[in-house]
């Protein structure tokens, strides 16, 4: 047992936001808590790293229906008061199971805090008001997010979910291709792939990756392969039909020489991401120092300046000449640059989470 320690539940009722759970754990772990962790059972599967961090499970699956999700978020925080919890933060503080748990506890001593993934939560949605009787605190993954927010009665932070399961550190092969790599598979609505299938025309020695699920049958990705096929660019550009592992997605990022968000201005990305929400991309580029290509549109948001190079679609070329001459440069910024550090932003959640 670790002595004069605090008990946290640190709970995901669903199926998503694993990106963010390894940096809390090991957090919480170093402070010296015991760690519950409450999610579902494929989160547990495909997370088996976590079992270095986690002091206990408690696994529940949700089944989309009121009264037999009511029942078990009843038995699920039944569960966690009776594992001692001195702190519950939910991983993703929105939804209608999180308001249940959160009824079902306005009387409970515990203290609760949760992540918000969207500001626009706080933009009328009812439900978030009723999550805000009980849960009065709330981190954010962007500082520039939290500026836009308007100041109310809530406590709000933001940190960096900033850890990874990374292999050994490798030497990127010199090659005489750039790999540049997306965040996610091929999705219109959080990419530009009609910028981006423009913008890479006739640019030669790059690889782009999308890292990420591409269905083969969906549509989006069939029209997409059509058109690098129609323009003659299919093999600058790889894809990968299934679900990619830890293991692969570390390797592939560890040989990446910058990662490409592909939000432009004007398009359905745009709508919903710098807005209202980050994205992926940025919490990967800061954690393994891989420099951004950014739209130019995104230059006032401060803290990716130090990251990133500024392009826009007509003139993608010149960026690339750009990144080639201030690479080095720009990931000696990252290295030495606070924000970007894992054990910074691991205090700054420790702090908000464990405030008495």
């Amino acid at each position: 047992m670790k002595e004069n320690q605090s008990t946290v539940a640190l709970v995901e009722v669903g199926g998503s936001h694993d990106e963010c759970l390894l940096s809390q754990l090991v957090a919480l772990n170093n402070r010296g808590c015991k760690v519950i962790l409450v999610c579902n059972k494929r989160i547990q599967e495909r997370n088996p790293h976590f079992n270095e961090w986690v002091d206990q499970w408690i696994i529940f699956d949700f089944f989309s229906k009121a009264w037999q999700d009511f029942k078990i978020v009843r038995k699920m925080m039944k569960d966690i008061k009776r594992s001692g919890a001195d702190f519950i933060v939910f991983n993703t503080a929105q939804g209608g199971i999180v308001r249940n748990a959160v009824l079902i506890s306005l009387f409970s001593k515990i203290k609760f805090c949760g992540i918000i993934h969207t500001t626009r939560k706080f933009e009328g949605s009812f439900t978030q008001k009723l999550i805000s009787w009980k849960i009065k605190r709330y981190l954010l993954l962007s500082e520039d997010l939290l500026k836009s927010v308007p100041k109310n009665r809530l406590g709000l932070d933001y940190f960096y979910p900033l850890r990874f399961p990374k292999g050994e550190p490798v030497m990127k092969p010199k090659a005489d291709n750039l790999q540049i790599t997306l965040i996610g598979g091929v999705e219109n609505r959080r990419k530009d792939l009609v910028g981006f299938i423009n913008m890479i025309e006739g640019i030669k020695n790059i690889h782009f990756i999308f890292l990420g699920k591409s269905d083969p049958k969906n549509e989006e990705v069939i029209q997409f392969k059509k058109e690098l096929a129609k323009r003659g660019i299919s093999k600058q550009v790889s894809l990968f039909d299934t679900f990619i592992s830890h293991d692969q997605f570390d390797r592939i990022l560890q040989k990446t020489d910058a990662i490409l968000p592909l939000i432009h201005p004007g398009t359905t990305s745009a709508e919903q991401y710098f807005k209202n929400q980050i994205a992926g991309a940025m919490t990967v580029s800061f954690s393994y120092k891989i420099p951004l290509l950014l739209h130019n549109s995104y230059r006032h948001i401060e803290e990716m300046q130090p990251a990133s190079i500024y392009y826009s679609v007509q003139a993608f070329q010149l960026a690339i000449e750009q990144f080639l001459s201030e690479k080095d440069i720009i990931v000696e910024r990252m290295v030495n640059h606070i924000g970007y550090n894992e054990e910074f932003q691991e205090e700054r959640y420790l702090k908000f989470v464990l405030k008495g």
